[in-house]
């Protein structure tokens, strides 16, 4: 059986497209929007093309705050992606009275790049062999700096350079959409996909 993949469903645009990408990674993917059935999954996936403090007020309306760090804590496997990234922070200068989820510590910021939002293909540059290096597909006005803790790649545009992929045990959070990054984001997916399934069978 593959492995059965919740994808959080907090009004985030790019869902769709992240089911499809999963699908083809191998795995068996479906919408979650309450605790319970966020609890019956093998690995999750916080998708989001939308506003930071939407996205966290959504966490608390929902239940899904909890939730979500509950499962993390136990050892869940979760991919995060763009705004879903900036989530696994403590605050974001996007909504400087919203919470993140504190997962990494750190605060989102405004992007210093020549134009914003930062938009199309750029270099994803690797401090560890756990990602590889790419050009993957960005839409985004904020990012966290370039040396928080738990950083394993940069990437920069004009002067700025910043964190786009974050990782601390079975937590990976990425600032590009993998979704839509071709070949290099189709094999970001298969390797969150393949190791989530060996965390499940393990």
């Amino acid at each position: 059986m593959s492995l059965r993949v919740g994808i959080v469903a907090l009004g985030a645009a790019n869902r769709r497209s992240i089911e499809i990408a999963l699908t083809r990674a191998g795995a068996r993917a479906c919408f979650v929007d309450d605790a319970r059935t966020l609890a019956a999954c093998d690995a999750l996936v916080l998708p989001g093309v939308a506003h930071f403090g939407y996205v966290s007020g959504e966490l608390d309306r929902t239940g899904l705050r909890g939730a979500l760090i509950a499962a993390t804590s136990g050892g869940v496997p979760l991919l995060a992606i763009c705004v879903g990234f900036q989530l696994l922070f403590e605050r974001s200068d996007e909504a400087p009275d919203a919470r993140g989820l504190g997962i990494f510590a750190g605060r989102v910021r405004r992007l210093r790049t020549p134009r914003i939002p930062h938009m199309g293909w750029n270099l994803v540059e690797p401090s560890t062999s756990r990602i590889d290096a790419g050009y993957a597909y960005f839409a985004n006005s904020y990012a966290p700096d370039a040396d928080v803790p738990d950083a394993i790649a940069t990437s920069t545009d004009g002067n700025d350079r910043f964190t786009c992929a974050a990782e601390r045990d079975r937590v990976l959070g990425v600032q590009f959409h993998p979704e839509r990054s071709g070949a290099y984001g189709a094999r970001i997916l298969r390797r969150f996909v393949r190791a989530a399934t060996a965390a499940y069978v393990g």
